[in-house]
């Protein structure tokens, strides 16, 4: 299993109507320093910046999301998804510190 520094930005607990219950987490990956959150300019019309991963966690997860947004060290595992294909998913957090976004002026 890796570990790597998320940011999270969501949580929340659902049930259904059979009874199964669960938590939604949306995060990104942060990188050890943020430098997989660092700013992107692109002219040429492609994508551009970093696509939320979002995932289905046990409800109990819930008591371990502290603050959002914040960093958190994430114990990552792959799992198989319905389409057969890896899906890497978190299997464990811990809360590091909080997160606040900043706007920094454009060097120019």
């Amino acid at each position: 299993m890796n570990r790597m520094k998320i940011l999270v930005t969501f949580a929340q607990t659902w049930k259904m109507d059979n009874g199964n219950t669960g938590m939604t987490l949306n995060y990104f990956l942060f990188g050890e320093q943020g430098e997989l959150m660092e700013p992107m300019i692109d002219y040429t019309g492609g994508p551009v910046g970093q696509q939320r991963a979002k995932c289905s966690l046990d409800i109990g997860m819930r008591k371990k999301i502290t603050y959002v947004p914040g960093i958190y060290d994430a114990e990552m595992t792959f799992k198989v998804g319905s389409d057969g294909k890896p899906v890497l998913t978190v299997a464990d957090l811990e809360f590091l510190t909080k997160a606040e976004v900043v706007a920094l002026p454009i060097d120019e």
